[in-house]
């Protein structure tokens, strides 16, 4: 089982950490075997990634939740978004999965 948190929707769950914290807590004492993945919707999108990498969930990222780069600029391609994500997994010491474990990970 895969259980997925999206923050930063309006009017529904906000984007804050303390939130997602509260979430993965209750998560992994009452379906400790289960992962998880977090997005952060517009221009919460890269810092929801940072605390999913650091929190040790998986990172959901892409046009399809986010088209801006930056706040000035928008994103040349859901490539770009994975890219920066693949670069960040190093700082927190976290392998890119493969497209054949994402797919293991997702049941797909």
């Amino acid at each position: 089982m895969h259980v997925q948190f999206v923050l930063g929707v309006k009017n529904a769950l906000p984007a804050r950490r303390e939130i997602l914290e509260f979430e993965v807590e209750q998560l992994k004492k009452n379906l400790p075997d289960v992962t998880w993945t977090a997005a952060g919707i517009g221009r919460h999108q890269l810092e929801v990634n940072h605390w999913t990498l650091e929190l040790g969930g998986h990172c959901r990222t892409g046009l399809e939740d986010n088209v801006r780069w930056d706040k000035d600029t928008l994103a040349k391609s859901n490539a770009q978004l994975v890219s920066r994500v693949a670069s960040l997994c190093a700082e927190y010491g976290r392998p890119v999965a493969t497209a054949k474990q994402a797919r293991k990970l997702l049941s797909l």
